[in-house]
C-alpha cells in the first residue's frame, strides 16, 4: 500500500505544479521567491541574479532541506515532487525580468528545459544576421576594372604634357667653389642684360566668364532686439474675476425684506416715475444743435449761428505750405499765441526728403494780435514738435516734445520783454515807431529774431516713438524707484 499512497501523493503534486497560467510550457514553472529565500539561496534580484546574468543553479539536497525544514512555507513546496524526481544534483532557476511566464522567477522542470534555456535553438533572422555580420567582417577580394564608358572622361579631365620638358644645365667652374662673396653697387641700367623687369599684364586664360555659381539665401529675417524705457522693477500677483458674484438665495431674501431697501424705493419712486414721463414726452435722442436756424435760411438773420472769423495770422516765409500741430497761449502775457508748424508729408514723402528736411528747420512761431503779419519770435526746433507746454512756475521756459522721440527745451528769457511791448492794447511800441525819424528806423528791430533750443536730449536715450504730448509735473510731485 506504501508504493500507491506515494503514487496518489505524486500526482498531486504534478497536478497543483502544473496548475500554471496559458502559454507557459509544461517543463516550465513560474515561482514567487521571497526575501528570505533569496537570501538563503543566494539569487538576490540585481545583485546575485541580473538582466544580463539571469541564471542561478540550486543544489537539490539544499532545496529538499529547505523543504523539510520549512515544510510548506517553504517557496518551493509547490513542486516537491518534481525535485524528488529530479534525475540531476543542479535545478537552473531563472530570474524572468521581463515576467514572460507571469512571475520573476521561473524553474526549468527538466533537464530538456534546461539545456533549451541554456542553449536556445538559432532562428532564421539570428542565423541572418549572423551571416551578415560574418560578411561585413570578411575583407572584400578586388575584382576587374570593368570600363562602362567613363574611361574617356578620366583621360578628360587628367592633366598631360603636351609638349616635352624643358631641360636646364647651370654649372660653374671648380676654382670658384668656396671663393669668398664680395659684394658692391652697380647701375643696372649701365650693365647689358643687368636686370629684367617683369611688367604686370592682364593674362587672358584667367578671364573666365562665370556661368554657374553657388551661393546661399538666408529666408529667416534676422532676429532684432529692441527695448523700450519703462522699467520692470519687481513681478506682481494679478487676479482677474470672470464669474460674477451673487448673493445666496437667503441673502437675496433678507435684502428684499430689510428696511433700508423699502425707505429707498419710497424715495427713488417719484422721481423714476417722472423721468419715465419725460421719457414719453419728449425724444431723449433728438439732437437740438442740427435743429438749430431751420426756418431763417438767409444768411445773416437772426438765427445766425455760424462762427465768425476774428483774428487771422498770415507768414509767407515761415509757415507757408505747413500744418499746425499744437496751439497754446501764452500763459501771462495777453495776445501772444504759440503755434508749432510741421511739415505736410507722409511717412514715406518724409523718408525720401530727408535731406531737404534736415535744410529746413522745424519752428515754433509766436504771435501777437498787434502783428498780425509778422511774428515776434521764432524758435528752431531739431525735428518736427507735436506738442509743448509752458512751464507753470516760470513762463519763460517752454519744453516740446519732436517727432524722432527727442525732448526740447527752451529758454526765451532774453525776448520777453520783446512779447510783452507786443500786447494787444499796449501802445509803447506803437508810439516809439512814430518818433523815429524817416531813414532812421532800425532794420533789426523789424526782422524777426530766431532763438535754437537751449537743451535737448540725445537722440540713443531718446523715445522711440513720436512724443505727442507733454506735462509739467507739479511741485509736490516726487519720482522714486519702487
Amino acid at each position: 500500500m506504501a508504493p500507491k499512497k506515494s503514487k496518489g501523493a505524486g500526482s498531486r503534486a504534478s497536478s497543483k505544479a502544473s496548475g500554471k497560467s496559458k502559454g507557459v510550457p509544461n517543463d516550465i514553472f513560474p515561482m514567487v521567491i521571497t526575501a528570505a529565500t533569496q537570501e538563503h539561496f543566494e539569487c538576490r534580484v540585481d545583485e546575485d541574479v541580473t538582466k544580463d546574468n539571469p541564471f542561478k543553479f540550486l543544489k537539490k539536497d539544499a532545496i529538499l532541506q529547505d523543504m523539510k525544514t520549512r515544510a510548506a512555507v517553504s517557496d518551493f513546496h509547490p513542486v516537491k515532487q518534481v525535485v524528488l524526481a529530479y534525475p540531476a544534483d543542479e535545478l537552473l532557476l531563472v530570474f524572468d525580468r521581463d515576467f514572460t511566464y507571469g512571475q520573476s522567477f521561473y524553474l526549468a522542470l527538466t533537464e530538456e528545459a534546461k539545456e533549451r534555456i541554456l542553449n536556445p535553438p538559432v532562428t532564421a533572422d539570428a542565423q541572418a544576421l549572423e551571416d551578415e555580420m560574418e560578411f561585413m567582417c570578411k575583407t572584400p577580394e578586388p575584382k576587374p576594372w570593368v570600363s562602362l564608358g567613363s574611361d574617356l572622361e578620366i583621360m578628360e579631365e587628367s592633366v598631360a604634357d603636351t609638349r616635352a620638358r624643358l631641360k636646364f644645365k647651370i654649372s660653374r667652374l671648380r676654382r670658384e667653389f668656396g671663393a669668398p662673396v664680395v659684394l658692391s653697387d652697380r647701375n643696372a641700367s649701365e650693365t647689358p642684360d643687368g636686370y629684367m623687369e617683369c611688367v604686370p599684364y592682364q593674362d587672358k586664360n584667367f578671364s573666365i566668364q562665370m556661368l554657374e555659381r553657388s551661393t546661399s539665401v538666408q529666408a529667416v529675417p534676422n532676429l532684432k532686439s529692441s527695448s523700450t524705457q519703462t522699467k520692470w522693477s519687481y513681478p506682481r500677483n494679478m487676479y482677474t474675476q470672470y464669474q460674477p458674484r451673487e448673493f445666496t438665495e437667503e441673502d437675496k431674501e433678507n435684502c428684499m425684506n430689510s428696511e433700508n431697501l423699502k425707505n429707498f424705493v419710497n424715495l427713488a419712486e417719484s422721481r423714476f416715475e417722472l423721468a419715465l414721463q419725460q421719457n414719453e414726452i419728449m425724444d431723449v435722442f433728438f439732437d437740438d444743435w442740427r435743429a438749430l436756424a431751420e426756418e431763417d435760411l438767409v444768411f445773416g438773420g437772426k438765427s445766425d449761428t455760424q462762427l465768425k472769423e476774428y483774428q487771422s495770422f498770415t507768414d509767407l516765409k515761415f509757415s507757408k505750405e505747413k500744418t499746425i500741430s499744437c496751439i497754446n497761449w501764452h500763459p501771462t502775457i495777453s495776445g501772444v499765441i504759440t503755434v508749432a508748424v510741421t511739415e505736410k508729408l507722409s511717412f514715406e514723402e518724409r523718408i525720401n526728403d530727408s535731406t531737404k528736411l534736415l535744410l529746413n528747420p522745424s519752428l515754433i512761431l509766436f504771435w501777437s494780435f498787434s502783428d498780425p503779419l509778422n511774428p515776434q519770435l521764432v524758435l528752431e526746433c531739431p525735428d518736427d514738435v507735436f506738442s509743448f507746454e509752458f512751464c507753470p512756475s516760470d513762463p519763460n521756459i517752454i519744453v516740446g516734445g519732436c517727432m524722432n522721440g527727442q525732448v526740447v527745451l527752451w529758454d526765451i528769457s532774453a525776448y520777453a520783454d520783446r512779447l510783452q511791448g507786443t500786447r494787444s492794447g499796449d501802445g509803447s511800441s506803437t508810439s516809439a515807431k512814430k518818433r523815429t525819424l524817416p531813414g532812421f528806423e532800425d532794420k533789426q528791430e523789424n526782422e524777426t529774431p530766431i532763438m535754437r533750443y537751449c537743451a535737448v536730449s540725445s537722440i540713443d536715450n531718446s523715445h522711440k516713438a513720436p512724443i505727442t504730448d507733454v506735462q509739467w509735473l507739479p511741485e509736490n510731485f516726487e519720482v522714486c524707484e519702487a
